[in-house]
């Protein structure tokens, strides 16, 4: 879980259990400006088989659509899927099964990358080619739901801007929310956390 961290560093403070698994949180960002709704990130999803899962055991019933229901909405209502990087535990929500065919969770949404990190993703190097998994990413571009945002042009949200940084992989995209203040009335677009 911590990368060439070692375990004797980490375990007093994240213990693992019985199966050498750590419990950990994916959460996704959830915001309403307007007609619009962006989701930040999309989780693991549910299309891979046990033997995946069986090295990154769920804890919990929780679940993407049960979170986005909770607060109120749909699949159907995402207008903006923003991608922070492709990742299969940050983008694998965003696809799924339909009758043994791969089809996007949020058929009217706008999927968001940019090019250099699509690039990277889909022609990974060897130590990154296990985190990005073709069929969470190839169905956003064969559906054309897939846009590109890219460093220097402006974003495409009234209420983001989007840093690009290198690290953990290249050219992620790092959504810093705006709260905009005009005529003495500041305007905060609504955040769902925890979805």
């Amino acid at each position: 879980m911590f990368g060439v961290v070692p375990k004797s560093i980490w375990h007093k403070t994240n213990p693992p259990d019985e199966n050498n698994l750590c419990s950990w949180a994916m959460r996704c960002l959830l915001i309403e400006d307007g007609g619009r709704l962006v989701l930040i990130d999309n989780g693991l999803g549910n299309k891979q088989d046990a033997r995946f899962f069986s090295h990154y055991y769920l804890h919990g019933d929780d679940s993407l659509s049960k979170s986005i229901h909770a607060a109120g909405f749909s699949e159907d209502d995402v207008t903006d899927m923003f991608l922070t990087h492709l990742h299969f535990d940050h983008c694998g929500g965003g696809v799924y099964y339909d009758r043994d065919k791969l089809a996007l969770t949020f058929k009217n949404a706008t999927y968001w990358s940019n090019e250099d990190h699509w690039k990277w993703a889909t022609e990974p190097n060897a130590r990154e080619k296990a985190s990005f998994l073709k069929e969470n990413i190839l169905p956003m571009r064969e559906s054309g739901q897939l846009s590109f945002v890219n460093p220097g042009e402006k974003s495409p949200f009234s209420f983001l801007d989007i840093l690009y940084v290198s690290g953990h992989t290249e050219k992620m995209m790092i959504p810093r929310i705006r709260i905009s203040v005009a005529f003495g009335r500041t305007h905060t677009p609504s955040l769902y956390y925890g979805i």
